[in-house]
């Protein structure tokens, strides 16, 4: 299990271990701490393993793609209101305006399901106005019947650099 969990980025972290400093701010590590121990025994948590609000400082930036109901697009089940801010910004560069910073979060999906694992993402991305966006989301696999993977619970943040 913990060659799994690896791929989510937290190598040498110790997190598998020990529950991650209250002081942690990384959102995608601190999700993924929670999914961890909600996971338990099993190789997932289901839906209703999620409690909102045990992660109510994080919630705001998490989201839930129903992955049963269509594998052709993600279907937002939920979508936290501090995410709202990634629709309309612009990366430079970009030739489909119509791909916001949301669908970078959320374009792994098909890799999580694949591969059954935790998909984080880093990136830094430059803006139209020059500055520099680090972007970091996750995708973390939720199953009610430990086969099929009917949601991914996710997170995205970013912030922005100034050189």
């Amino acid at each position: 299990m913990q060659d799994r969990h690896d791929t989510v980025g937290l190598q040498g972290t110790g997190a598998m271990n020990s529950v991650l400093p209250a002081m942690e701010r990384r959102l995608v590590r601190r999700l993924t701490q929670y999914w961890l121990q909600q996971c338990g025994e099993r190789e997932f948590p289901c839906l209703d393993d999620i409690d909102h609000d045990a992660i109510r400082d994080i919630w705001p930036s998490c989201f839930l793609l129903d992955t049963a109901s269509n594998h052709n697009f993600p279907y937002f089940h939920y979508l936290g209101p501090s995410l709202g801010r990634y629709a309309g910004v612009l990366l430079c560069g970009q030739t489909d305006w119509t791909l916001t910073l949301l669908d970078k979060a959320v374009r792994k999906y098909r890799e999580a399901l694949a591969q059954r694992t935790p998909v984080l993402t880093e990136e830094e991305l430059i803006l139209c106005n020059g500055g520099t966006l680090l972007f970091r989301s996750v995708l973390l696999p939720l199953s009610d019947d430990q086969v099929t993977i009917n949601f991914l619970l996710g997170a995205a943040n970013g912030m922005v650099r100034h050189d």
